[in-house]
């Protein structure tokens, strides 16, 4: 909150607390870099948002949830969407049954306007994640999506 509301002094002292918390609690540094970008999503800063995925996957080139998330990031936020889409092709060589990862690159492709193979992917990683996991509104309305551009192509 305190960064939404341009109090980086407060917003920066709440994030070394954090930090301290966690490293208390043993958590790796790329962990605890990993959770940085939500912060910076909350407060509406998408650039240090980026900064921190590139951070985590810096210092954990070959993590597939790492791929995965700044994958999400460049995809859903109009970043650069062919990045994101090579990122989590190369998280699903590493995770080729990774629900999560094959949910992104789907949204990735209908951004792309590539409607049918991305309600392809959207359903297979829908119904993956219905066996597997729980409940994800953000998965739901991106499956809508498609199906709705798909059936408006009919």
């Amino acid at each position: 909150m305190a960064f939404s509301e341009g109090d980086t002094a407060e917003g920066n002292r709440y994030i070394k607390k954090w930090t301290s918390i966690r490293k208390g609690q043993s958590w790796s540094d790329a962990d605890i870099i990993s959770g940085l970008p939500w912060i910076f999503d909350m407060a509406g800063m998408p650039e240090k948002e980026e900064y921190w995925l590139r951070q985590a996957l810096s210092m954990e080139p070959e993590n597939a949830a790492k791929m995965n998330s700044l994958a999400y990031f460049l995809i859903d936020k109009d970043q650069n969407i062919g990045e994101g889409i090579d990122l989590v092709n190369k998280a699903l060589e590493l995770s080729p049954d990774d629900y999560s990862a094959l949910s992104v690159k789907g949204w990735g492709l209908y951004k792309q306007g590539k409607y049918n193979e991305a309600l392809d992917l959207l359903q297979k990683s829908w119904d993956m994640r219905m066996q597997n996991a729980r409940y994800d509104h953000r998965a739901f309305l991106h499956l809508q999506a498609a199906k709705k551009a798909v059936g408006g192509q009919r």
